[in-house]
């Protein structure tokens, strides 16, 4: 014991010296999805026949100081050597470091929203000890507005592989164009072998009715140890009746999938609403038209089944529009889409203190020191959920955030991705960084 905890504390000052480096942690940034073995169990959402899927339940080793290390060793069959293999941790409240094999992979402040890692460089054959050390925010004032998940602690935290060709990320959209609908689909291919490669991707949509409207498989060449993107626009024909609204909720099936040796390989299915929301004259749109919205905070912090109850109840209430404290978990956004219930997501940026206080470091939102973690927080929010058809707006924090420098970068950042879609600052009070 006392040889591991001389160990740890090892680790843990690794860990403290990537601290000073706040908000460039070495996660990854993209929609949050898995990948399934049959196109039935991505439609199901059935992960118990995956063969590279493993459900991540660390416990607890040793405490060093204040610092509590939990973690397991994961077993790497010699077949996972051709694979990505990427860690998803959520649920987890405190910051964390993720150590494997006593290499520090990741710094992590904002404990608040799930995040994902890419884990392949730091694996061997064999057995593997993923840790996360668990600690008090460097950047703890962010959070003071935050509320925790009442739910158990790493739940819904998962380690999956992807061959190293793979479907890396998408943007998909369903559009009006002239009196029929069209999807743009943008299909980010990553191939991390050293030579160029030909990447099969193949897609199918089907519409709220249930009937295939169209599928293809096309081929990508990507060179080695690079990305390139496959961008599919197609027209779903004359069906405006079908576009998605808190009224009409109606979802389109999208499964994307790769083809190896023939065969059909990783699907990953998810649904999607036509049509967009957008912003005009200090109002949120959807699909050309002003919402009315009835808007009332609301965060999932109980299972998915309850938060469908929950949900639904604030539906026969007459609201409209849920806006969380901070980014919640996946199903959530998925029980929105089905619900027809609009999101005003909401990066985890909840300072309280000094908010009006505008010097240089007054309020953190005007400390340049933590721009990084500002921005972090923000990507966070913005690519795991980009796909949402509920998505009618981003906040860029609280009520109480504060405005100033790091505000204005976020603002000029996520307006860089997000053309469509209001992004509102909440303590702009006035200034040009907030679109209503």
């Amino acid at each position: 014991m006392e040889k591991n905890a001389i160990r740890y504390t090892i680790l843990l000052l690794v860990a403290l010296l990537a601290l000073p480096h706040l908000g460039v942690a070495q996660r990854v940034y993209r929609t949050e999805f898995s990948v399934y073995d049959t196109r039935q169990d991505a439609l199901n959402a059935d992960h118990s026949r995956t063969e590279r899927y493993i459900p991540f339940t660390p416990r607890s080793m040793e405490a060093v100081g204040k610092v509590e290390v939990v973690g397991e060793r994961v077993e790497m069959p010699t077949s996972w050597s051709d694979y990505n293999v990427y860690l998803h941790v959520e649920n987890v409240i405190k910051a964390y470091d993720v150590v494997v094999n006593e290499q520090l992979v990741a710094s992590v402040e904002d404990a608040y929203t799930p995040a994902d890692f890419l884990l392949s460089p730091y694996l061997r054959q064999g057995s593997n000890e993923i840790l996360l050390l668990l600690r008090r925010s460097e950047s703890l004032v962010l959070n003071e507005g935050s509320h925790s998940n009442l739910v158990e602690q790493f739940s819904g935290s998962y380690l999956f592989a992807q061959y190293r060709r793979h479907i890396y990320d998408y943007d998909a959209k369903i559009v009006q164009s002239g009196k029929s609908l069209k999807l743009l689909l943008d299909v980010i291919v990553r191939n991390d072998f050293n030579s160029g490669e030909v990447v099969q991707v193949g897609y199918d949509i089907y519409s709220p009715e249930g009937k295939l409207i169209d599928y293809a498989v096309q081929d990508i060449s990507v060179e080695g140890r690079s990305v390139d993107t496959l961008r599919i626009r197609t027209s779903l024909g004359e069906e405006s009746r079908f576009l998605w609204s808190s009224a009409k909720p109606q979802l389109y099936r999208l499964t994307l999938y790769t083809k190896r040796d023939g065969k059909p390989r990783e699907y990953h299915s998810f649904r999607l609403g036509a049509g967009l929301a957008t912003y005009a004259d200090g109002k949120i749109l959807r699909n050309g038209r002003a919402i009315e919205m009835k808007a009332t905070t609301y965060n999932a912090r109980t299972t998915y089944e309850q938060a469908v109850e929950e949900i639904k109840a604030l539906r026969s209430k007459g609201f409209n529009t849920l806006m969380p404290d901070s980014p919640q978990p996946i199903w959530f956004y998925d029980i929105c889409d089905a619900l027809g219930m609009y999101v005003i997501e909401r990066a985890n940026i909840n300072p309280t203190s000094e908010s009006e206080n505008r010097k240089v470091g007054g309020t953190p939102s005007n400390d340049p020191a933590l721009v990084g973690e500002y921005l972090s927080r923000v990507k966070a929010m913005y690519y795991r959920t980009r796909n949402h058809s509920c998505i009618i707006a981003y906040a860029l924090g609280g009520e109480k955030a504060g405005n100033g420098y790091n505000m204005y970068k976020a603002y000029e950042w996520l307006k860089s991705v997000e053309r469509e879609r209001a992004v509102i600052c909440p303590s702009a009070d006035g200034e040009w960084n907030s679109d209503l």
